[in-house]
């Protein structure tokens, strides 16, 4: 294990965000995906969309956010 890797713990895992549904624009320029917390389904999650362009020449962007509740999740 590389001494630069930070120790994988609960909290981390708990805690860390999970980017999904990636979906690339009609031009192939940009990928849109949502990141989410990955905590327990019985929480509140924040969840946002973020765009980022596919050869990396600007840094993503968060484009909006929401909370989530328990009965949005399932």
């Amino acid at each position: 294990m590389s001494g630069d890797a930070p120790e994988l713990t609960t909290e981390l895992v708990v805690d860390g965000v999970v980017p999904s549904q990636p979906v690339i624009s009609p031009d192939g320029r940009w990928v849109a995906y949502v990141v989410a917390l990955a905590g327990r389904k019985t929480e509140r999650r924040m969840c946002a969309i973020w765009l980022a362009a596919v050869d990396s020449s600007s840094p993503p962007a968060k484009l909006t956010a929401i909370t989530l509740t328990a009965s949005l999740i399932d």
